[in-house]
């Protein structure tokens, strides 16, 4: 038996803390490497309008510094470790990645754990975060393609809020103070309210005692939420053009389909594969290779 079999039949180890914390450990001894992969359930979705863009703001922050370690010795000591450290933010969650050596497993809980709990969101540093995101969201409006899919989003919804620019605008940006990234910082930011997967090169059992170690002393508690406006049925076909002085003409065509959990959501995932993901894809080799279009590609986006 191959060695990849044998790590595919290696079973995930799930533990929830007594501070609600869920753990998922799995090991995968293919590399002498660990992956620590913290999953806050906070997202743009979870952004009321006034402060929406803060969910990736506060990304760009935890990393920056803690009561323990300055600005930039986060990822300082990562780097002398063998590893680094990333984030992203989607709809429904943000994510911080610390990928180093095995070796170095409790360096990296300590710092996701330091950061997690203990980022300062310092003033001059949040401010100049500001600055480069603001920038981000401008060069956004210079890209053809990302106008054309949020533009889509905002036709397909009247009140959801995915109708809104993910990142956020200059003017609501602008506007954040670090008293609304704080408060978002402390209310979302809970044992409760949050998933640590730890995959790679380590014994699952003493992986669980240096994670409660770390974490256990979290303080629990649920976050308040304010709750979505629900999206009402609407049929009928929409249409919006914009006009600019680009070489392509971008197309976007949207759907509104069933949930994640939804029995045809599957069927829907194949539909896009077979549709349009590849070269090999019914729209690829029917439109691309015929010269119709640049490019052309499908997906089922729940």
């Amino acid at each position: 038996m191959s060695s990849a079999s044998v790590q595919s039949r290696l079973p995930t180890h799930e533990r929830r803390l007594p501070n609600g914390l869920t753990v998922l450990i799995r090991e995968d001894r293919s590399a002498p490497v660990v992956a620590i992969v913290t999953h806050v359930k906070a997202g743009y979705f979870s952004e009321p309008d006034r402060l929406v863009g803060i969910s990736h703001v506060l990304e760009h922050m935890v990393f920056k510094g803690t009561e323990r370690r300055g600005v930039g010795d986060l990822a300082r000591e990562t780097k002398a470790a063998g590893g680094y450290l990333n984030a992203g933010t989607i709809y429904d969650s943000t994510s911080y990645y610390t990928v180093l050596p095995s070796s170095s497993l409790e360096l990296g809980l300590d710092i996701q754990v330091d950061a997690l709990r203990h980022s300062q969101i310092h003033e001059e540093e949040l401010q100049r975060e500001l600055r480069v995101i603001i920038q981000e969201a401008k060069r956004k409006l210079d890209h053809p393609g990302a106008v054309a899919v949020e533009s889509l989003y905002e036709e397909m919804f009247d009140v959801h809020r995915m109708r809104r620019w993910r990142i956020g605008t200059e003017a609501g940006l602008a506007r954040l103070a670090r008293a609304d990234v704080w408060d978002y910082y402390r209310n979302f930011y809970r044992p409760t309210n949050m998933v640590l997967v730890v995959v790679g090169d380590v014994d699952p059992d003493r992986t669980l005692e240096l994670i409660e170690r770390h974490y256990s002393d979290m303080a629990p508690g649920e976050p308040l939420v304010e709750p979505a406006p629900e999206e009402p049925p609407r049929r009928g076909f929409r249409l919006r053009e914009l006009a600019g002085d680009i070489a392509r003409t971008h197309v976007q065509w949207g759907w509104r389909t069933p949930g994640t959990l939804d029995p045809a959501t599957p069927a829907l995932d194949l539909l896009a594969v077979v549709l349009g993901q590849g070269r090999a894809s019914r729209l690829y080799r029917g439109v691309r290779e015929r010269g119709v279009v640049h490019n052309i590609q499908a997906s089922n986006y729940t």
